[in-house]
């Protein structure tokens, strides 16, 4: 494919976006609108008129979208396009880090990830005080705590009353161990993931002469899923509008991560934050037919937030969406299961034609226990990370230490896998392995030790001598640990991980470094359903909708859209919450291509709207004025074939025995 074949497949808005003039723009590309093409479109575009391909740096939240999208472009322009960079924002800022430390005040550092950061929080907040077990949020909550306030770019009162109101009697103990993670970090020259982003973006802000240099890399930055960014990634961005053209793509109708501290009004109030900024709209759809996309854009109609939007349907109408109301969830899950098998056995439909999306893991429960009843092969999808479960932690473990045997937080880790080692021996251990991080005397000392297998200590001497052969040292840490975590999951589905560590092994084939394998894993861990999502398996997806965004399927259920769910009952009363609740549904209903079902418990929801202090509507739940030319409904009552059954039996003269033979 060549530059005119791209540019002659987009629309006239995707075209006018892809080839602007504009300094600086933004793309409000609506659901299935073809948003990344656009991206690609304009990344050759520059390309073309002479800007030197490495003078692009692409931002994306995944690796997989940053691949796809250098893949793409250098299909339409072959060696032309060689020197393209796209990356996520960890993985950008590292480069920085990594290429001129001085500049950031930084030498020798280690990254850090979440598990590391709850283990340091465990070890700073104490045991639970006897007569007030509660009294401290746990370590992963002030981990997330932590992790919030730095991504909002918050102070911790504003982020305890957000995120753990019922712990502001103690926002000065947990001021004193947030105070005490970070002297650690600094004395251990640790960083984690905040500090890479915030590092960068608070020298970008006091030196100039950074600003000049990043512009030096990069006279363009492509910005994909702009609405996903947070207070801390804008504060990247800002201090180099001037010297570098932002191009950043986006939906606001799909900015569903509030939670995680992602900001609307980055993209909402684009224009305000970036004087002179041209704004495209991309508003044909190529996924759904226009049924679908009519529900869609209802939803968004009765938002007081002005969307401006409506997406049209390139392929024209097709099936009106269907609701179907159920008694309880367990015949709603059960429904779903049987309409599916039947659409297999009957219509002759492929499973995979279908998908199921959830709010939660905790919400899929009784959907996966109805197909597990019904012989339905599904997948379930929920964002599990495959560097993050905890099989995978350990190996990483003993690859951590190889790679920097002064990483105390791996060595907690590895040296608890084995039998008969708890914390404290663990900890002593580790302080002691730190004086000495050469790998003879640690292989000494851990022989001394006593509970670490021999034949793991002489693995471990051949892997540091094998550093830049990262696949070999994959391979050999398995044989390291296999038999020892072969006992500690022993009822944890151990045959399923196993074939985790062959995931494993075809990343680490990647790269030429392990410290580098490290890295980026630890930066963006690559996710399960990245990889299973490539599989060609026939089977049923059941999905959360948080993990679903940029996928789509022929049948979708959007189950238990029940009033308390849309909007949850959580959110109730909160403007902004509501309306993210309403963004989430929004994604939702948007991945269907053909046929769009609803599912719902039949049940009485008292709460009413309510308006907010600006004089906005704040709604209790979405679809109450859904109508019949929008959505038809159909309510399936309780069976009642027990009852009907038993009364056909006539009453019959029985003599019953109540008794035993006393014979």
């Amino acid at each position: 494919m060549s530059l005119a074949q791209l540019i002659d497949e987009l629309n006239p808005q995707q075209k006018n976006a892809a080839t602007t003039e504009a300094k600086h723009s933004l793309v409000l590309a609506g659901a299935g609108c073809g948003k990344t093409k656009t991206i690609v479109a304009r990344a050759a575009y520059l390309i073309d008129q002479g800007v030197p391909a490495n003078q692009i740096q692409i931002l994306t939240f995944t690796r997989r979208a940053a691949a796809e999208i250098v893949a793409r472009v250098e299909l339409a322009l072959g060696e032309q396009a060689k020197g393209l960079r796209a990356s996520t924002f960890h993985t950008f800022c590292m480069y920085l880090l990594r290429r001129i430390p001085k500049a950031f005040g930084l030498e020798q550092f280690s990254i850090i990830d979440r598990d590391d950061q709850i283990m340091m929080f465990r070890l700073l907040r104490g045991k639970d005080d006897k007569k007030n077990p509660n009294a401290l949020p746990k370590p992963q909550q002030l981990c997330d705590l932590y992790s919030f306030a730095r991504n909002t770019r918050q102070k911790l009162s504003i982020a305890l009353e957000k995120q753990l109101p019922e712990c502001l009697d103690y926002k000065d103990q947990i001021a004193e161990i947030m105070k005490e993670y970070e002297a650690r970090k600094q004395v251990r020259h640790f960083l984690d993931y905040d500090d890479i982003l915030a590092i960068v973006a608070s020298a970008l802000a006091q030196s100039e002469g950074l600003v000049d240099y990043v512009a030096s890399l990069c006279q363009h930055m492509l910005v994909d899923e702009m609405q996903d960014t947070n207070p801390l990634q804008w504060a990247l961005l800002e201090p180099l509008k001037e010297r570098v053209q932002l191009f950043c793509v986006g939906d606001d109708a799909q900015s569903i991560y509030g939670f995680r501290g992602a900001d609307f009004e980055n993209i909402h109030h684009f224009k305000e934050r970036v004087p002179g900024a041209q704004i495209y709209k991309l508003e044909r759809n190529y996924r759904s037919t226009q049924e679908i996309l009519d529900l869609s854009n209802w939803l968004l109609d009765q938002s007081p937030i002005g969307y401006d939007k409506r997406l049209e349907a390139y392929r024209g109408s097709g099936l009106k969406p269907r609701m179907h109301i159920f008694p309880n969830e367990f015949d709603e899950a059960k429904w779903i299961a049987i309409d599916i098998k039947e659409r297999h056995f009957i219509q002759g439909a492929a499973w995979q034609e279908h998908m199921v999306l959830v709010r939660s893991s905790f919400a899929a429960r009784h959907i996966e226990a109805a197909f597990i009843a019904a012989n339905v092969p599904y997948r379930f999808i929920g964002g599990m990370k495959l560097l993050e479960s905890a099989h995978v932690k350990d190996l990483l473990s003993l690859l951590r230490v190889i790679a920097n045997p002064a990483d105390d937080i791996a060595w907690m880790r590895f040296l608890t896998l084995w039998n008969g080692v708890g914390d404290v021996g663990a900890s002593k251990l580790a302080q002691q392995l730190l004086l000495n991080p050469e790998m003879e005397q640690i292989a000494e000392k851990l022989e001394k030790f006593g509970r670490i297998p021999d034949k793991t200590i002489l693995i471990m001497k051949q892997m540091a001598v094998l550093k830049q052969k990262v696949d070999v040292c994959v391979s050999l840490a398995i044989e390291a640990l296999v038999e020892q975590l072969e006992q500690n999951y022993a009822k944890k589905d151990w045959s399923k991980r196993l074939k985790d560590f062959d995931l494993v092994k075809q990343l680490a084939s990647k790269h030429g470094q392990l410290s580098e394998f490290l890295e980026e894993y630890v930066l963006d861990p690559i996710s399960i359903s990245e990889i299973e999502r490539q599989s060609d398996d026939d089977v049923v997806t059941l999905i959360t909708i948080h993990s679903a965004k940029g996928t789509e399927q022929k049948v979708c259920y959007v189950a238990n859209v029940t009033a308390g769910q849309y909007p949850h009952a959580r959110a109730q009363g909160n403007f902004d919450e509501v309306e993210e609740e309403r963004r989430v549904l929004y994604v939702a209903l948007t991945r269907a291509q053909n046929e769009l079902i609803l599912t719902k418990q039949n049940i009485s929801w008292w709460a009413r709207d309510t308006v907010d202090e600006q004089g906005r509507t704040v709604e209790s739940y979405f679809l109450n004025d859904l109508t019949r030319n929008l959505c038809q409904s159909e309510t399936h009552y309780k069976t009642r074939e027990q009852t009907v059954k038993s009364a056909l039996i006539e009453r019959q003269k029985i003599r019953l025995d109540f008794g035993i033979d006393l014979d």
